[in-house]
């Protein structure tokens, strides 16, 4: 048996700008799936034969790079499906670090790069944000720039990405799950209608790019209330380009009210999640409050192993 497992993720800051090549920075979370994948005499998913619908990025992962006999898969995950965390991302990650382990690849620029492979197959359209972050753990930035620093490099439709990494420290971050599926695809092509129709959320799109580097020097500098304020102007941009939604405004707004020094939305947005940061005395009173108006809520902190592998 070959088990793997993998982070889930928060976009900090950044999301839908990485769509037009804009940087985006990531965080692995300390909620994890895994994937156990042995060889069987059928192939099937938690004891079910493998159904496409069901089992789409699994079958996807299987049906692109794996070319043996039968295989049974089991998952097990933490992380809540459609709820902006990475739950497919972390499920495809793991299954694809699993079939590579099997064939002897341990790369994890190779499972990063095929993870993406599937998840683009899937959507249709894909940044590789959430699978390289899932892989390499800690923080990453996605960017269509060249820069010093890059671990890998991904090409897609004459489309290239560039992923940098860098540390974290060690915080803790309220995440707020709202109980709304998340849409990525309709809320991906929703922004992209403005901004291709508006100079003004082009603008807004540079705008974020700044953030997230300002962003990422505040993690550096371990200043958190500085990183809460940036996330605070980053959701306001995001709310501009039609990603918020009331259930999410409500959420941020309890953060805020309960000592938060920054909240935002985490992904495509309409739906999924709310994240939060403040100080040691405010994140109970935020979890409490964001629990109370949403669905779950949840404190992770930062994965700094990324995907893990055993036979």
């Amino acid at each position: 048996m070959t088990v793997a497992i993998a982070p889930g993720k928060i976009i900090l800051l950044g999301e839908h700008g990485v769509v037009y090549g804009k940087p985006a920075l990531s965080i692995a979370i300390s909620l994890k799936a895994s994937v156990s994948i042995e060889k069987s005499d059928q192939f099937l998913v938690n004891a079910h034969l493998i159904n496409e619908r069901r089992d789409t990025y699994i079958k996807k992962a299987i049906d692109m790079f794996w070319d043996g006999e039968p295989l049974s898969v089991t998952t097990f995950s933490h992380i809540p499906s459609a709820s902006g965390l990475g739950s497919s991302a972390a499920i495809t990650t793991a299954t694809i670090a699993a079939l590579l382990a099997l064939k002897g690849i341990r790369s994890r620029e190779e499972i990063a790069k095929k993870a993406f492979e599937v998840e683009y197959a899937v959507q249709g359209m894909a940044s590789p944000n959430d699978t390289s972050t899932c892989t390499n753990g800690k923080g990453i930035i996605v960017w269509s720039e060249k820069k010093d620093g890059y671990i890998w490099k991904i090409t897609k439709n004459n489309n290239t990405w560039f992923i940098y990494p860098f540390d974290v420290p060690d915080i803790k971050i309220i995440v707020g799950f709202t109980g709304i599926k998340s849409k990525t695809g309709m809320m991906v092509k929703k922004v992209k209608k403005f901004v291709e129709h508006s100079s003004f959320a082009r603008e807004l799109l540079d705008e974020m790019a700044s953030l997230v580097m300002q962003g990422l020097d505040a993690i550096k500098k371990n200043d958190m209330v500085e990183l809460g304020r940036i996330m605070n102007s980053d959701h306001k941009i995001l709310r501009t380009l039609g990603a918020s939604s009331e259930k999410i405004e409500k959420m941020i707004g309890e953060a805020l009210k309960n000592g938060a020094y920054g909240a935002k939305l985490t992904g495509a947005g309409g739906g999924g999640s709310v994240i939060a940061i403040g100080d040691d005395e405010s994140e109970e009173r935020i979890y409490r409050a964001m629990k109370k108006v949403g669905k779950d809520a949840y404190i992770v902190t930062p994965d700094i192993e990324g995907v893990k592998v055993w036979d």
